[in-house]
């Protein structure tokens, strides 16, 4: 009887189980009371985040800024300039940027210069450029820093055009370009461009002008060319700048 009674226990606890493990699969949870992946952020300042802080319509700003082509095989490749803008409304706005370049070779031609004797400092190098610039902000927007504040950003596309100085002849000269501002503050921004340029240049690598005779005895030493001798092509030339610019 003990067997028969402890057997019949068994199947019944068995089957309870059984039958509440099928009732669990079929209960319903709330959407809203489900775990999720990732959660909203809460601001303790809602309006900062909702109002668009930074307004430049009708106001300039002024930069100063740094740059690095990074496709230029012969000339020093650092520059510093200057630009100045005018926002007609928070989407559109004109600027003047002067630039200048740094005196010298490249690290690849430097090397050239000190194994073989090929100087490139008697091809003409680029010494500055002027151009007048349109920008374009489609996006503005805000990425959260801290819960108590939030960074205010654009991201535009600009289109230029102007000259680019060398050493003996200006060119006229094209670029495009994309780029973002950081405002820490309503006024002060981080700006970083990435423009590419197009323009007529010389020709650097001139056969029989470039061997100054440093490599030694048994290198033969090229008169020195005249500037204009060298021949042009259309080029084109990346370039990176980062700079501040001051909203006024």
């Amino acid at each position: 009887m003990n067997k028969l009674f402890l057997k019949k226990s068994l199947i019944t606890i068995i089957l309870l189980l059984s039958s509440l493990a099928h009732a669990a699969e079929e209960v319903e949870v709330p959407s809203d009371e489900l775990a999720k992946e990732s959660v909203l952020p809460v601001f303790d300042n809602v309006i900062s985040v909702k109002n668009r802080n930074v307004s430049t319509e009708g106001r300039f700003d002024a930069g100063l800024f740094g740059g690095l082509a990074l496709t230029e095989p012969i000339a020093n490749t650092t520059k510093i300039g200057l630009e100045i803008n005018y926002h007609m409304n928070e989407n559109h706005s004109l600027g003047l940027m002067f630039t200048s370049n740094s005196t010298g070779l490249s690290k690849d031609a430097q090397g050239l210069k000190n194994d073989f004797g090929l100087d490139f400092n008697r091809a003409p190098k680029p010494l500055n450029s002027l151009m007048l610039d349109y920008g374009y902000s489609p996006f503005y927007g805000k990425m959260s820093v801290t819960k108590d504040g939030v960074m205010n950003t654009t991201i535009y596309g600009t289109g230029s055009i102007g000259v680019v100085k060398y050493e003996h002849k200006s060119y006229p000269a094209i670029s495009i370009g994309i780029g973002e501002r950081f405002y820490f503050t309503h006024r002060l921004s981080l700006k970083a461009d990435l423009k590419i340029f197009a323009h007529q240049a010389p020709i650097p690598f001139k056969s029989g002008a470039l061997r100054d005779g440093s490599a030694g005895s048994g290198f033969v030493t090229d008169p020195v060319p005249a500037l204009d001798s060298f021949e042009e092509r259309l080029t084109y030339t990346t370039n990176l700048q980062i700079g501040f610019n001051y909203l006024f």
